[in-house]
């Protein structure tokens, strides 16, 4: 058994027993970007809200205590908040995996990215849209922005952290995104796309306004089923039975409140992580109404194949009309596209 599978094996044990392995610390709602697309509605914390030092190493005894294995420190820009690096080292001396999703605006010294380093950072994914800086700078609404990431980018790798790039598509940068792949490719660099543009936490609607059109998601996925033999989109075979995905079961998150949900997505608290126990609140009722949603229980699913290329997160259902069993427009619209470039491109064998 290769690494890979051993490790998916693991993961998979961990669901079903529901041991959340990965833990996303939205460790602030502050950002010095202001992203088109993002989901954040105000870039600021509520000062009588903010926790002290003391709060995040208790949050971080108790995900250990629950078996949380990896952190991913994220905002916001994770690194505006004051504790950031007292976190960042308490968590790598509790024997955490430390990740964390960055803009890399704050890391234009190799001395900083030595530092996190030195200090327990072992993966960096950064979000870079285009290696245009006009589209680039567009999206994040911060002139000279895309040199800054790509600096960051050099530096953190520089300094020996694992480097990925997360690029969100939207009708901005898409076009311009099998470029970004391949300067990425060129210097090791994974690079992750994500097609799922969501609501602000509100409900506002403006950043899916962003969203790629039909037309461009039609190019975008006949271009990956073109481009690379295992590009094409591949259909997911799930029973009525089946859990809807993975929420309150392998993973978890933590507001910048400290409080524990079940998923970054899900944005309904389960309780405060500071003043209560990670297992009374993981065993509470909100976290098993998460938990036991059944694939049978989507109300729009549809019958046909396209079922299968559905992409459905209930957490993000919910914030954009109020109903996680229920399958969003933009959702089905890109099933039905992946399953015709699907039935287009697929291998005759």
């Amino acid at each position: 058994m290769s690494q890979v599978d051993l490790l998916n094996k693991w993961r998979d044990l961990a669901g079903q027993k529901f041991r959340p392995l990965q833990a996303s610390l939205e460790l602030t709602n502050r950002c010095n970007e202001r992203c088109t697309h993002c989901y954040i509605d105000k870039f600021a914390d509520d000062p009588e809200r903010i926790l002290s030092f003391q709060d995040w190493e208790k949050i971080l005894q108790e995900l250990r205590s629950a078996g949380s294995l990896y952190l991913i420190l994220m905002g916001g820009e994770a690194m505006l908040n004051p504790h950031f690096w007292d976190i960042l080292r308490r968590g790598a001396e509790l024997g955490f995996h430390c990740s964390m999703i960055t803009n890399g605006l704050l890391i234009q010294k190799f001395e900083v990215a030595e530092k996190l380093a030195l200090t327990g950072l072992s993966v960096a994914t950064v979000s870079l849209y285009s290696l245009d800086p006009a589209i680039h700078d567009r999206m994040t609404r911060v002139a000279g922005s895309c040199e800054k990431t790509k600096t960051a980018i050099e530096l953190l790798s520089k300094a020996g952290v694992q480097v990925g790039v997360n690029c969100l598509l939207s009708k901005e940068n898409v076009e311009t995104y099998f470029e970004l792949e391949d300067w990425c490719h060129q210097r090791g660099l994974e690079i992750k796309a994500d097609t799922m543009i969501t609501p602000k936490l509100s409900g506002n609607m403006k950043p899916t306004l962003q969203r790629m059109t039909a037309a461009q998601a039609e190019w975008y996925f006949e271009t990956r089923a073109k481009k690379w033999e295992k590009g094409t989109p591949q259909p997911v075979e799930e029973g009525p039975r089946d859990h809807i995905c993975n929420v309150a079961k392998g993973k978890c998150a933590v507001t910048a409140y400290g409080e524990l949900l079940t998923c970054i997505e899900v944005r309904e608290p389960l309780g405060s992580l500071v003043e209560n126990s990670f297992s009374d609140l993981w065993q509470g009722a909100i976290a098993k109404k998460w938990r036991n949603l059944k694939v049978e229980d989507i109300q729009n699913r549809p019958s046909d194949f396209v079922a299968k290329f559905c992409d459905h997160c209930p957490g993000m259902a919910r914030n954009e009309h109020g109903n996680e069993l229920k399958i969003s427009d933009y959702a089905l619209e890109q099933a039905r596209i992946k399953k015709a470039v699907y039935e287009k491109y697929r291998s005759p064998n």
